[in-house]
């Protein structure tokens, strides 16, 4: 499990570096370029949902302080976005996301931008 862990920051870290990439998805390479990893994007999403749901979203946005950025950047594209598995996927993170009973205004906050993207 610990190994599986360290594959998936190395992975999170990865993926996040690509999403800075693909916000310019205006030019034709970043185009190709996202087209080209989706599947492999896709399998991340998955393996982030895995980890997700075994967490509250305390103890999410602790491990993983850029997941907001990872997860708007992903909703943001709209090659991505394109796939109706990428978007089952994705709200099921955003889903993780949400404190159900949110305890100061930051946990609101939180839950009131998830719900913007949902």
């Amino acid at each position: 499990m610990a190994q599986d862990s360290v594959g998936f920051s190395s992975d999170y870290q990865f993926w996040m570096q690509k999403l800075s990439l693909w916000d310019q998805a205006s030019t034709l390479e970043t185009q190709k370029d996202t087209c080209l990893h989706l599947p492999r994007f896709q399998e991340f999403l998955r393996q982030m949902y895995e980890v997700l749901k075994e967490m509250d979203s305390n103890m999410i946005i602790e491990r993983f302080p850029t997941i907001g950025q990872l997860l708007a950047k992903t909703c943001w594209n709209p090659f991505i976005l394109a796939f109706d598995e990428s978007q089952k996927i994705l709200l099921w993170c955003l889903c993780c996301l949400i404190n159900k009973e949110p305890q100061n205004s930051e946990e609101l906050k939180l839950n009131s931008w998830t719900r913007k993207l949902e």
